[in-house]
């Protein structure tokens, strides 16, 4: 590696201005005081050309001085590994965004072509990609030091130094796979994702916290009613042994027939040493290991049974205690009482639905509780900071964590805690039932196709055509109903895990047998879906595995799951049209100077936040925008399948 300048003077400084503003590509990397850019410090900037790297002391520079830097960094096309890192903090601490950035982990998960086994940090990646060793020891070291350490400046340098080589070997490799098309797509995306991820979501803790207690309190009740419910088999008693010391050992002696007993000492026994069951007692307290338990087992059984203690409530979180109370009413052993199984008894006992329903709320407390927050929660901007990852499923989708945004129930009041601040709305669009068009277009089934150029409601035509009803006779069950059934074969799903998935998402309760016949139904009016899931899982089942793509060429090799292997192309493809559409709507909301951006993308939905007044032009300019770029997208080649955004303004986060 090339010799590291380190900037130690103003002249310097300029000098490295003048080389970023002359160059046609620069590495960056920052180290900081700390991860959250609202409570950190940028301490380094290092910077790199390919023959000369720059570490940068903020401690010694005046603010002035480095914004000059940084605004000369916006204007160049810049590498950086994980750069929505550095985005946000350099827009956070300067105002300035880095319009032109490649970020070579998100080239190096492309690559990885779905594995998400595959590490991501910049030392495992350039000890795969240059085979170069990175000691990360000092990364957690305290970068707050008046005087930094000489291990710690040559550590920033060198993870600034191998970034122009790791992208050159990362970009030839990405050309040589087809890969450019969706490597723009993550990357112009990128901006739109370090906005969000640094801006948070506002949120009213309290009305949340106050529904997790009062959710725990519907959870006592409802086990409540269940433990005294008519129908709930009684639990037997606990068999009791009796201890030979102390006040069991006297009960035990007065329950053998020995009256005026006053206690159990070898004098309060003497005057009943006759009696066999003394006899014994005696002899078990002289006795020693093998011997004493024996004689204690003789003690007992001349003793009468103790009295059994009452049991304890039934435990509905005992996988075991399950099983038994479900032997005590069917009289058989279940192997398995997951949500299928139980499903498939609702109609024989009350017991199989309340229980259903026990699960629902204590997973809703467990996993929507207080501490759905984590550490994430900023109380004096009353917002919470979900960990967004670009690249988080194998198929390219996003994925959230600590918290998870994306996976709140839409049948609860979750999402209405999410409120605009004051003089603020949100405003919600997303894709209308997205992935069907685009799998309807994929596999060319006409049957779709024609509905929805016709703009029709595919689910309530779908279930009258499946249950020979008129499509104004349809309830809302029942198109939900065929919504599981779309949703669900779209997902890859078998009819075994169709009445979980439809019983879990849409409240629909189904037993195995009737998932079966939905499925025969189902594949009878859209032929070409069965014959894509025969093709897919017939090379599965030949190959033990499938390669897939999506429409932008994103790969996603070496599929061993059956749903996957499905619905990877068709998940995959709507990713990448919503990072496109995400990417857009950053640029065109500009024209707000800063005061309108994405607060959180959930799969196929994006929730805008901005000025009350800009809502009904901002909700326009992002409908439009969402449909501008997944349209070439999907529609590059016939059959056309119509693109369709619903969208809202609105000062609180709802689902309908």
């Amino acid at each position: 590696m090339v010799p590291t300048s380190t900037s130690t003077s103003s002249t310097t400084l300029k000098d490295v201005v003048c080389l970023v503003r002359e160059a046609n590509l620069v590495a960056l990397d920052l180290e900081t005081t700390g991860l959250d850019p609202r409570r950190a410090d940028i301490r380094l900037v290092q910077i790199s050309t390919g023959e000369e790297t720059f570490v940068i002391d903020c401690l010694k520079r005046e603010e002035a001085d480095l914004r000059i830097l940084v605004e000369a960094l916006a204007g160049t096309p810049v590498v950086a590994h994980g750069a929505a890192f550095e985005w946000a903090f350099l827009y956070h601490h300067f105002g300035v965004e880095l319009e032109n950035v490649t970020d070579t982990m998100l080239l190096a998960q492309l690559l990885a072509a779905g594995n998400m086994s595959v590490e991501r940090g910049l030392g495992p990646v350039a000890k795969d990609v240059l085979g170069i060793e990175l000691d990360k020891g000092p990364q957690t070291s305290d970068w707050s030091l008046p005087t930094l350490t000489k291990e710690q400046l040559d550590y920033a340098a060198l993870d600034a130094q191998v970034l122009l080589p790791l992208h050159a070997k990362l970009t030839a490799a990405i050309a040589e796979q087809g890969l450019e098309r969706v490597a723009r797509i993550e990357n112009e995306a990128l901006p739109s994702v370090a906005r969000m991820k640094l801006e948070g979501m506002p949120v009213e803790k309290t009305a949340w916290d106050a529904h997790a207690a009062e959710l725990d309190i519907q959870l006592k009740a409802l086990e409540k009613r269940m433990l005294e419910a008519d129908w709930m088999p009684s639990r037997e008693p606990v068999p009791q042994e009796w201890k030979l010391t102390g006040e069991d050992c006297k009960a035990m002696l007065v329950a053998s027939g020995l009256a005026g007993l006053t206690g159990t000492t070898a004098k309060d026994l003497k005057p009943f040493e006759d009696e066999e069951i003394v006899k014994r007692l005696l002899a078990y307290r002289k006795a020693k290991g093998d011997e004493r338990e024996n004689l204690k087992a003789a003690v007992l059984e001349h003793a009468p049974e103790k009295p059994p203690t009452p049991a304890q409530p039934w435990n509905f979180g005992s996988p075991h205690q399950v099983k038994e109370i479900c032997h005590a009413i069917t009289g058989e052993w279940f192997e398995s009482t997951d949500e299928t199984t139980l499903l498939a008894r609702v109609e024989e006992h009350p017991f199989f639905g309340h229980l259903l329903e026990h699960r629902k709320l204590a997973k809703r407390a467990r996993t929507y509780g207080t501490n759905w927050f984590k550490d994430a929660y900023d109380e004096e901007r009353g917002r919470v900071t979900p960990g967004w990852w670009q690249i988080g499923s194998s198929t390219g989708r996003f994925a959230c964590s600590e918290p998870n945004a994306q996976n709140l129930p839409n049948d609860g009041p979750y999402r209405s805690y999410f409120v605009a601040p004051p003089g603020r709305t949100f405003v919600d669009v997303d894709y209308s039932q997205i992935e069907v068009r685009i799998c309807a277009k994929m596999i060319e089934e006409p049957g779709l196709l024609d509905l929805f150029e016709r703009g029709e409601d595919i689910y309530k035509i779908t279930a009258a055509k499946m249950l020979d009803l008129d499509e104004a006779a349809v309830t809302k069950k029942q198109r939900n109903l065929a919504k599981a059934l779309i949703l669900g074969l779209l997902y890859g799903l078998s009819a075994y895990g169709l009445p979980t998935y439809a019983f879990r998402n849409y409240g629909i309760k189904m037993t195995p047998g009737e998932a079966q016949d939905y499925v025969r139904t189902f594949y009878a009016l859209y032929p070409q879906l069965e014959e894509y899931h025969d093709e897919v899982l017939g090379e599965l089942n030949t190959n033990g595995y499938v390669d897939q793509k999506t429409l932008a060429g994103r790969r996603r090799d070496h599929i061993t799951n059956r749903n996957e292997a499905i619905n990877a192309p068709v998940q995959g493809t709507a990713a990448d049209g919503l990072k496109m559409a995400m990417a857009e709507v950053y640029k065109r909301l500009r024209k707000f100077n800063g005061t309108a951006f994405i607060v959180a993308t959930i799969h196929d939905e994006l929730l805008i936040e901005c000025d009350e007044a800009d809502g009904p032009e901002v909700l326009e300019i992002v409908k439009k925008a969402m449909v501008e770029t997944m349209d070439p997208l999907v529609n590059a080649e016939e059959p056309h399948v119509p693109i369709k955004v619903e969208g809202a303004v609105t000062k609180v986060w709802t689902k309908d």
